[in-house]
């Protein structure tokens, strides 16, 4: 009860400082729907995208120089438990201007980027195509983190990472990741790398798609090596998806197969669709199915949810 006492004081003094800034903004997300996991023989109420309730803010310094600054609570709504790191979502302070973009703190790491925006659901529901992406290998965010973002270039744009090793004695290297992208009409490619210092994990991920009109088309190809493997013991991922406008809503379908190449041996393989309707701009149900053939019992999840962003 303390706890929770001292949080909504936290967050009421950030919404009354708002009304003395100029740009700042409380947001946030609700998620709850009716889930059978994958791997589970029964249903649970449970979110299927990150609940959440953050506030970000800029501060213009003059110069096209600003200050920007975003923490991000994550909790799950069916019991309203905070999450283990209260701020784990996002936890950043940094300097935005002509050069880009440097932020320090709690961040995603680049090449999670890369893998998300390739995966239909980015990440969210039964359906969800990024634990194949990782390659078990990517984290999806790092603390105590430096991370650089670069302006946009003719439709390139770069990020690049590294952490900051903040346990006295310890002989590890610094985990650093980076990315690089390409916007242009209906084409986005992107790759991302990933290095940790401190198994010395590493992962390769390229990405892109092709925006019909109709439907877009996503693929997806990652490689890398997993903690204490061999040269050639590698993790291979694939992916092929689409998401195409339907009935005032958004059909989302992918395959995708996670592989270890010595031994070989088949992870994951992965079938989703899934339907998002949107009743207004904020709140969307939505149904997934998804299938994976290599777990050994109950290889079909199913979901049935709505969201709510304000």
């Amino acid at each position: 009860m303390k706890k929770t006492l001292i949080a909504i004081a936290a967050f009421g003094a950030l919404a009354g400082a708002a009304q003395a800034q100029s740009q700042v903004t409380l947001y946030g997300r609700v998620d709850l729907g009716l889930t059978r996991n994958i791997g589970n023989d029964f249903f649970e109420l449970q979110q299927n995208s990150g609940s959440r309730l953050g506030v970000r803010g800029v501060e213009d310094l003059g110069g096209g120089l600003k200050a920007v600054f975003n923490i991000e609570h994550r909790f799950t709504a069916d019991n309203g438990q905070a999450a283990d790191t209260f701020w784990a979502g996002r936890s950043v302070v940094g300097l935005q201007g002509s050069f880009g973009e440097v932020v320090l703190g709690r961040e995603y790491v680049p090449a999670r980027n890369i893998a998300n925006k390739a995966d239909p659901w980015g990440g969210d529901t039964v359906a969800k195509m990024e634990p194949i992406l990782f390659g078990g290998i990517l984290p999806t965010r790092q603390d105590n983190s430096i991370t650089y973002t670069s302006p946009v270039f003719s439709g390139l744009q770069a990020q690049a990472q590294v952490t900051v090793d903040e346990v006295a004695g310890n002989d590890n290297k610094a985990f650093y990741s980076v990315n690089v992208s390409y916007a242009a009409g209906p084409v986005w490619v992107g790759y991302g790398y990933s290095k940790s210092g401190v198994d010395d994990d590493k992962w390769h991920i390229l990405s892109g798609s092709y925006d019909f009109g109709v439907a877009k088309v996503i693929a997806a190809y990652g490689q890398g090596t997993p903690e204490g493997a061999l040269a050639a013991d590698k993790h291979r991922s694939y992916l092929i998806g689409a998401t195409a406008p339907l009935a005032g809503g958004e059909l989302r379908v992918a395959y995708g197969k996670l592989e270890a190449v010595d031994p070989d041996e088949d992870l994951s393989s992965k079938f989703g669709i899934g339907y998002h309707y949107p009743l207004s701009k904020r709140t969307t149900v939505y149904v997934d199915v998804a299938r994976d053939g290599e777990v050994n019992e109950h290889k079909t999840g199913v979901d049935f949810g709505l969201k709510h962003n304000f």
